[in-house]
């Protein structure tokens, strides 16, 4: 069945290069060797976008200006990271619209790495 909005075309428009890291967890091999979790780093394109003044506004100082609406066509795990502009950013909150639309929309937090790039501080 088809979706009742399409915005391929214009979240392409304006999606940027970024990098998403998921963590890949740990597992025992066919040998029974522990292999530790591990990041995997995957380029990819979305829309980086300020959140709008009205989500920061009704989140209760949650979020800041300093945090993310992310819009992407392809699917982010919650508590995935995205690297963007040499911040790196946390999904935090996904807005479902997969029934009507072709898109996934996230709130991503900024994480303090401490300033090392790509270090999350208490990880």
């Amino acid at each position: 069945m088809a979706k009742l909005y399409n915005f391929i075309r214009l979240v392409q428009k304006y999606s940027v290069p970024c990098q998403h890291i998921a963590s890949q967890p740990g597992y025992y091999d066919d040998d029974g060797i522990w292999h530790e979790p591990q990041d995997v780093t995957v380029d990819t394109k979305a829309a980086i976008l300020p959140v709008p003044e009205r989500t920061l506004y009704e989140s209760g100082g949650r979020y800041t200006t300093a945090d993310r609406l992310i819009i992407a066509l392809e699917a982010f795990p919650l508590q995935s990271h995205i690297f963007y502009r040499g911040k790196k950013y946390r999904i935090e909150e996904e807005t479902d619209f997969s029934e009507y639309a072709d898109f996934h929309q996230y709130l991503a937090k900024l994480v303090d790495t401490g300033g090392e790039s790509g270090v999350e501080a208490g990880d």
